[in-house]
């Protein structure tokens, strides 16, 4: 996980409760479940794809693409911008950190932090 990696035990116990693929069951019961559904999908294609495929999504954590400082080419002046990761990490993490205690507690999932992991 590339966030809220203090969250990772309560993440895992989500990702237990949603599908492979398409929405949660029950998502009107399941609302905050399928919040974070989204919202973890979103956060999947910031970090895999620069979020080349689900911009219209990124509403559900609270920012507008402009805000966020993604990679980008400029083939005219063959120019490429790594992006700012941690930037990113830092401006999407309270919303989804509060999408997961949010979808956690409609659950009825203990919340348990543990150490985050330093990055390699």
């Amino acid at each position: 996980m590339w966030i809220c990696q203090d969250l990772e035990p309560v993440v895992d116990a989500l990702n237990e409760l949603i599908p492979l693929e398409g929405s949660v069951t029950n998502p009107v019961k399941n609302r905050k479940l399928e919040q974070f559904r989204v919202a973890q999908n979103v956060v999947h294609d910031i970090f895999n794809n620069g979020l080349g495929n689900m911009g219209k999504s990124l509403k559900c954590l609270k920012v507008n693409k402009h805000d966020l400082c993604l990679p980008y080419f400029m083939p005219s002046a063959n120019y490429y911008y790594q992006g700012d990761w941690a930037q990113i990490a830092d401006k999407i993490s309270p919303e989804f950190r509060n999408k997961v205690l949010l979808a956690a507690e409609e659950q009825g999932i203990k919340v348990e932090f543990v150490e985050a992991k330093e990055a390699a």
